[in-house]
């Protein structure tokens, strides 16, 4: 029990240090002001596709956005690498909270182990998003760099060793019954 409790609340609590960081701790670049958001965008591309093919809707939805001037050919209202890798770490934080409250409430020590084991492979992939997957702006004097990058590859590898450390200490809690 006094596992259960401890574990999850570490997890839990990195979950939510993984959704704060990019967003509000050591936020990553804002969209600048002119940027298309991306659902008025799908919401647009979708409704064109009804009548014609999504890859034609696609492209009159780009030439709109350039003709209305939200696009421009110098790429401001360009949204950032690192506003992508802030919106996927909140669907990972979310993941890595979820899978804290299973653990709390999962009575099976081989359920929490493979539980653990899952988180372990959740870190990895939250420590690849800033850095392989979709990554940060190319300017190293960023913020996103300086900050938020390290942040979430730290947060990642404690939540990697916690999880292996946990799945440890339960596969050796399983040997001595």
């Amino acid at each position: 029990m006094k596992n259960r409790i401890i574990s999850s609340s570490i997890f839990i609590v990195l979950g939510v240090l993984i959704i704060l960081f990019p967003l509000y701790i050591l936020p990553v670049c804002p969209p600048p002001e002119n940027a298309v958001m991306p659902v008025d965008t799908m919401s647009h591309t979708m409704n064109d596709s009804i009548g014609g093919t999504v890859s034609n809707a696609m492209d009159r939805t780009s030439s709109e956005l350039a003709h209305s001037g939200h696009m421009h050919a110098a790429g401001a209202g360009k949204i950032m690498k690192c506003f992508w890798t802030a919106r996927a770490e909140i669907g990972v934080g979310c993941l890595v909270i979820a899978i804290g409250v299973l653990l709390l409430i999962s009575r099976t020590v081989f359920v929490r182990m493979g539980l653990s084991m899952a988180l372990a492979c959740i870190s990895l992939l939250a420590m690849a998003i800033p850095t392989i997957l979709i990554g940060v702006c190319s300017n190293e004097m960023m913020r996103c760099n300086m900050g938020s990058k390290p942040a979430l590859v730290l947060l990642s590898s404690l939540l990697f060793i916690v999880a292996v450390v946990n799945t440890y200490y339960l596969n050796k809690k399983t040997k001595n019954r």
